[in-house]
């Protein structure tokens, strides 16, 4: 008896020894990057990513690799997995058919043109389809999580790829989020209709609070629910992708065949979905589990920073830069067009 604790509290201390140091080190930065950007227009995300690309050299060290690894991956998939908590059908319900289903088109059509223009600019058709699903449905975020799929891909350079698109999308993201609001009002917008493109068309949750909190907060609730529809997006959007990934092995088309699993993380993520909309949990309960996503995403962006060279992320080139411009355009003018037949028809 004694003999099996003593192993157990040794294999406890191997594994604190072996994890506490680059555990400790990426937490402590992500602290730094989520506090002070607390109530600010600061994005969060990127600040996370830019500290971690920053203690690269630490890092990477064989003290703090192994913890690092652990910040980089399974952590990523908690955080993706618990933002289904964020998704109530009731909110959809209330907001109706015509927001929803410019949200979807706004997805869907950006993701099909978004692809195109990002191998008409020479992309890799693993980034086009990252940027462009980055673009539709939920920037970072949406990138992060396609990315744990590409990366199972045979010469995968997805790590370097979504840094990069995360940089960039987080700063679109954030001019967008000063400038649509102005836009809305300069164009004397109704309520209902700024609140829907404010949301169809900017990239992080977040960034959508603060454009409508900018605009009006009484367009905060409208604005997030259709944001919330692009988000509900990604189980589909990844599920479709796996199968054409499994089509592609199976018509020979990749050199190497592999199996499609299905993540455990996008199992995770519809759970949540179902499990927020049971009633099961009180609303403290779910803006509980919903923080905890949050911080699991910018611990996780710490790693993933530190795991990404600069030199890396400037091989990628300014395609990757123009075709998440185009695409943020191209979600932009679907949504414009669904707004104008929204207000025609209404």
């Amino acid at each position: 008896m004694l003999a099996n604790r003593v192993e157990i509290w040794g294999h406890m201390f191997k594994s604190v020894a072996k994890y506490g140091p680059g555990v400790g080190v990426g937490i402590a930065l992500a602290a730094l990057a989520y506090f002070p950007t607390q109530g600010t227009r600061v994005p969060t995300l990127l600040v996370a990513l830019l500290l971690g690309m920053a203690a690269a050299f630490i890092l990477n060290q064989p003290a703090f690799k192994s913890g690092n690894d652990v910040l980089a991956k399974p952590l990523l998939r908690i955080g993706v997995a618990l933002m289904g908590f964020r998704i109530t059908i009731s909110d959809l319900q209330i907001l109706g058919w015509q927001p929803a289903l410019i949200a979807m088109a706004a997805t869907f059509g950006t993701l099909g043109l978004g692809y195109l223009a990002g191998r008409a600019l020479f992309l890799p058709r693993a980034t086009a389809f990252l940027t462009a699903a980055s673009v539709a449905i939920c920037g970072a975020s949406a990138a992060l999580a396609i990315a744990t799929v590409l990366a199972r891909r045979p010469n995968s350079q997805v790590e370097r790829d979504v840094v990069a698109t995360v940089a960039t999308i987080t700063i679109l993201g954030t001019i967008a989020m000063v400038l649509y609001p102005a836009m809305c009002h300069y164009l004397n917008l109704p309520l209902i209709p700024s609140a829907v493109f404010l949301g169809a068309t900017i990239h992080e949750v977040a960034q959508v609070v603060a454009a409508s909190d900018l605009y009006g907060q009484a367009a905060t609730p409208a604005a997030t629910t259709v944001k919330m529809i692009r988000v509900a997006m990604l189980p589909i959007v990844i599920f479709g992708l796996m199968m054409i990934l499994s089509l592609r092995d199976r018509t020979g088309l990749d050199d190497e065949t592999h199996e499609a699993t299905v993540p455990v993380f996008l199992l995770g993520f519809v759970a949540a979905i179902v499990v927020t909309n049971t009633g099961w949990l009180t609303h403290r309960g779910i803006l509980a589990l919903t923080q905890i996503s949050n911080l699991c995403l910018v611990v996780s962006m710490v790693a993933l920073g530190a795991n990404t060279s600069i030199k890396g992320v400037m091989a990628l080139g300014p395609q990757a830069v123009g075709a998440l411009l185009v695409q943020t355009m191209i979600i932009a003018a679907i949504s414009a067009a669904g707004i104008g037949m929204m207000i025609i028809m209404n």
